[in-house]
């Protein structure tokens, strides 16, 4: 082999190297799976939903969570209760239709939000239970609308839309 054909494969070589590098650089990076109650020593189900790229991974209190956000009298027709992932900027279209619902009923509602990665939201989850977010209205999570069984728990958009919630707290208002 001559030095202008060593010369032509040093060349195509590198060029190799640089298509493959710059193949490896620009793949998408998969989207991480897991389930959040795994992290905090919690129920380790995994469910559907689990590593939903909408959620933002920073943003929020940091190690020890948000602050538990609690809204109206203990001893109201409704006890709602909600661990939600808060920390993560996940659930926030849940969390504000929990705080429009309360605005509508104020004197009907005592609600309580716990951040599920918090201290407080993991001993709540802990001693009642619930999947990666869950919200309990009078110690239930599932509820009838519409001809369909609505289950508050998981991810949004998967179980329940936040849609729901309103008219769910609305129909659990006129049961009690």
């Amino acid at each position: 082999m001559g030095s202008g054909e060593k010369k032509i494969v040093v060349v195509l070589t590198v060029v190799l190297i640089g298509l493959i590098v710059a193949y490896v650089a620009f793949q998408p990076k998969p989207v991480a799976v897991g389930n959040p109650m795994a992290k905090m020593g919690g129920e380790q189900t995994a469910t559907a939903g689990a590593g939903d790229p909408t959620c933002s991974t920073g943003g929020g209190g940091g190690a020890g969570g948000v602050a538990t956000q609690e809204f109206g009298k203990k001893g109201a027709k409704l006890e709602i209760v909600a661990a939600l992932p808060i920390t993560h900027g996940c659930h926030t279209t849940t969390e504000a239709e929990l705080k429009n619902a309360y605005g509508q009923y104020k004197s009907d509602i005592h609600l309580t939000i716990y951040d599920l990665f918090g201290s407080e939201g993991q001993a709540f989850v802990g001693k009642n239970g619930g999947q990666r977010a869950v919200i309990f209205i009078n110690g239930k999570t599932s509820f009838q609308l519409n001809g369909k069984t609505v289950t508050l728990e998981r991810q949004e958009g998967m179980s329940y839309q936040p849609s729901d919630l309103g008219p769910i707290v609305a129909q659990a208002l006129k049961q009690s």
